[in-house]
């Protein structure tokens, strides 16, 4: 975080990585692929503390705002990774969790369509919820975040629930 303050993120060498955290570099390649995985390795920080917190909540609602919350603790360095590296970390890094973002988006307690999509679409259904939730996720980090996480949370749950393609099952 502090070399993305001096310069672009394309432009940081693992030499100055390495140096700036005093370790050499044997150790950063014990560790981490390449200079992306560092990014990685932070989101799934991120994640697994959404996981941890969302455990026993049934409700999308719950679900959603446990995930803004989660966020919103680590909104200095999100909002920096999307200023300083580039703005589609977010979706990079944020689609790896796509089984999380599925298991909370389908939890909506609605009546059965009579228009809902047949059996082999749904992973398509989920597929296109999930980015939409992502998407959504980056446009609030790149306004910093300034929409509170109750408004956030009710905002994804009713678009997730209002989506065409919901039809009601988990």
């Amino acid at each position: 975080m502090l070399l993305l303050k001096e310069k672009e993120f394309d432009k940081i060498t693992i030499k100055e990585i390495t140096n700036k955290a005093g370790i050499a570099r044997q150790t950063f390649y014990r560790n981490y692929v390449d200079k992306n995985d560092i990014v990685q390795k932070y989101v799934d920080i991120i994640f697994s503390d959404f996981v941890k917190h969302l455990d026993g909540k049934i409700k999308s609602l719950d679900m959603c705002k446990c995930y803004f919350d989660t966020l919103k603790k680590y909104q200095q360095s999100l909002i920096e990774l999307t200023q300083f590296y580039d703005s589609e970390v977010i979706y990079k890094t944020f689609s790896k969790y796509l089984d999380i973002f599925a298991g909370f988006l389908k939890q909506n307690n609605l009546p059965k369509r009579s228009d809902a999509f047949p059996e082999h679409l749904k992973k398509y259904q989920i597929m296109y919820q999930v980015g939409g939730a992502i998407f959504i996720t980056a446009e609030w980090v790149n306004r910093k975040m300034k929409t509170p996480v109750d408004k956030m949370a009710n905002m994804l749950e009713t678009i997730s629930a209002a989506n065409y393609f919901h039809d009601g099952n988990d």
